[in-house]
Formats: structure tokens, C-alpha cells, sequence
């Protein structure tokens, strides 16, 4: 009797997973149709680099108190839409101890075309800036404890051959001001 219903339960047990199986299944939705495909034109195309240089000027006037200010200036060259960067760092003894300085600028110029010729460079240029500037601290007493530093990512829009102001900050425990100036010039 026992190997009756032990039968019988697996019996039941290999039927049911089968029976569900072979259910009718609804009727399946109607295919969706394809999105009609657009030609594609020029101007919907992603537009590559401009085969122009740019140069890319960074002035950073560094004004602390009455002193005279220290101006950096940092000056790259690169291809329209190429990533450039420059790192410089360096250990510096003060009476305090070492401390490090740095200036790093990243910089990716676009040169906008003009509208309508995209192959033809206007005289604006879309430029992405990160810059990082922790000079050494000063004597004063109230820069004695801190490491001033300026640390900024920006994306400008700049004419060809001119210079603007692209940020000027205060420092929050001095009166220490630096100003960023930013000049590119496409090389043709």
C-alpha cells in the first residue's frame, strides 16, 4: 500500500509542472514596428575636433595685504577638443617646516564653428578648466597655520586672442585675494 502512494504522489508530482506547462498561453501582442530611421545629416553627426591649435594662457595674480602681488603664469598648446594638463609640485622649508606647493591646470578648449560650416572655426571657443594653486604660505601671522589653497573647475566661454577674469576668490582666513585671468588663441 505504502509503494502505492508513494507511486502516486510521484506521479502527481511529475504531472503537474507538465500540465502547467502546456496551458494556453495568451496570444502574443502584435511585434512593435521598428522606429523609422532617420537619415543622418552633417550637422547631427558628433563634429570632431577643428584641425587648429589653441593656446591657452592662465594668469594667476596672487594679492596678499599691501605686498607686491606673485603672478603665475602657465602657457600650453593643443589640438581643438584634446584633454591637456599640467602638474607641477614641489617641498618648500619654511621656519615651520616642509610644505608642499603645487599648480595643476587641466584644460579641454572646443572651437566653435561658426553656425552652418561646421569645418569653419569662429572667433569663440568653449574651454573646461580645472585649476589647483596652493602656493607657500606667507609669514604673517595669520597665514603661519594655514596652507592657503584655490581649488576651482569651470567651463568659460572665450574670444579668440582675449583676455578675461575667470574667477576671483578671498581667502576665508587672510586677505589674501587671487584673480584667475584665461586667454586662448586659435593657432592657425
Amino acid at each position: 500500500m505504502q509503494r502505492i502512494v508513494t507511486t502516486f504522489i510521484a506521479l502527481l508530482l511529475c504531472t503537474v509542472p507538465a500540465a502547467a506547462q502546456t496551458q494556453a498561453k495568451p496570444a502574443a501582442k502584435p511585434a512593435a514596428k521598428p522606429a523609422p530611421v532617420e537619415k543622418e545629416t552633417p550637422s547631427a553627426r558628433p563634429v570632431e575636433g577643428l584641425p587648429v591649435n589653441v593656446r591657452i594662457e592662465i594668469t594667476i595674480t596672487d594679492q596678499r595685504g599691501d605686498g607686491p602681488p606673485i603672478v603665475k603664469t602657465v602657457t600650453k598648446t593643443v589640438a581643438d577638443r584634446s584633454l591637456i594638463r599640467i602638474r607641477t609640485g614641489a617641498e618648500v622649508q619654511t621656519k615651520l617646516g616642509s610644505r608642499p606647493v603645487v599648480l595643476n591646470i587641466d584644460s579641454f578648449p572646443r572651437v566653435i564653428p561658426v553656425p552652418g560650416q561646421p569645418s569653419v572655426p569662429s572667433n569663440k571657443l568653449k574651454v573646461d578648466l580645472t585649476i589647483e594653486y596652493r602656493p607657500v604660505a606667507a609669514e604673517a601671522d595669520s597665514e603661519k597655520t594655514t596652507t592657503p589653497t584655490i581649488n576651482e573647475s569651470l567651463t568659460v566661454i572665450l574670444e579668440d586672442g582675449k583676455s578675461m577674469v575667470i574667477s576671483e576668490s578671498a581667502d576665508p582666513a587672510t586677505d589674501r585675494k587671487v584673480k584667475v585671468e584665461a586667454k586662448a588663441t586659435i593657432l592657425k
